[in-house]
């Protein structure tokens, strides 16, 4: 008598999840591969004056610092107009100059409670800026999900609501700043996408993996 291993050599199976079509979705933040957009990426400082950390996904304001001159007390980072602009999160339609982005964001920091990649003040944040034509998702309104198939591809009406870190419309019965016009909503995805979770009491941002998402062209 010896031992054997009982197998069928002709059986195949898939691991659980794989070759499924709930695999199509969205990631906040992370712009569409675009060859002709690639070299649009560019980046800034956060400013010391954000309260909450960067992550992918944001409206941002892109200003240019003043220079650092004789006298001027010591900061925590290099303003250099000439190397870097400064980022903060928008706060107005009149202010509103681009969208953060993941990519290329290598040194953002993320941990076993916080996943979600983040960057603090005066560490990198990646952007494209409105005008660029970059495809990036963004999280979504639910309501504003349930109203956009079949729609017309142009520039839509859509609003950031800051409450709730999602587009929204006013159609949608949200709330919130205005998107340039030019902006065109040209894709949807309804439950299936990563979206971000961030707990301002802990500080910690981790992914919603059923999440609703638009896909913006700026």
């Amino acid at each position: 008598m010896v031992a054997n291993l009982t197998m069928n050599p002709i059986l195949t199976t898939n691991a659980a999840g794989t070759f499924t079509v709930t695999f199509d979705g969205y990631m906040q933040g992370m712009a569409m591969d675009d060859p002709a957009m690639r070299n649009q990426l560019t980046g800034g400082l956060l400013a010391e004056s954000e309260t909450l950390p960067m992550f992918g996904g944001i409206p941002i304001t892109e200003s240019i610092p003043a220079p650092v001159t004789a006298g001027t007390p010591p900061r925590t980072f290099t303003q250099d107009p000439a190397l870097n602009t400064i980022i903060t999160r928008a706060t107005s339609a009149a202010d509103m100059t681009g969208i953060s982005v993941f990519n290329q964001n290598h040194a953002a920091i993320n941990t076993p409670q916080s996943q979600v990649p983040q960057a603090l003040s005066g560490m990198i944040v990646m952007l494209y800026r409105f005008g660029s034509l970059a495809r990036i998702p963004l999280a979504a309104d639910p309501a504003l999900i349930a109203t956009l198939a079949g729609i017309i591809i142009s520039p839509t009406a859509l609003l950031w609501d800051v409450t709730n870190q999602r587009i929204t419309s006013a159609a949608a019965g949200g709330a919130g700043i205005a998107l340039p016009v030019s902006t065109k909503l040209i894709g949807f995805n309804a439950g299936n996408s990563m979206t971000v979770l961030f707990d301002p009491v802990t500080g910690y941002a981790n992914w919603n993996r059923q999440g609703d998402a638009v896909l913006l062209q700026i």
